[in-house]
């Protein structure tokens, strides 16, 4: 196996992981939108927000901006998703 092989293995792999973890954010963001219904609180909270976009850029020194766009996206559809479900 060349070195190429190897590099995309490795990506392969994380992208597993990737995937998996997001699947279950997914399912995690699903039951806070049902809990934020049935509690009659609103989706956005924006202090929440700057939280995860702190943990996540903590999580990823040398790459915070990109992180922090992924994260942009990802919120948004958590956000939509939640909004759809009240």
């Amino acid at each position: 196996m060349n070195e190429l092989e190897k590099l995309r293995e490795k990506i392969d792999e994380l992208d597993k992981i990737i995937a998996t973890a997001y699947a279950q954010r997914l399912d995690v963001v699903h039951k806070i939108g049902e809990y934020k219904k049935v509690n009659n609180i609103a989706v956005l909270d924006s202090g929440r927000e700057e939280l995860v976009y702190n943990n996540v850029k903590n999580c990823a020194k040398n790459y915070q901006k990109e992180i922090c766009d992924l994260y942009q996206f990802i919120m948004q559809y958590s956000k939509n998703k939640q909004s759809a479900k009240q």
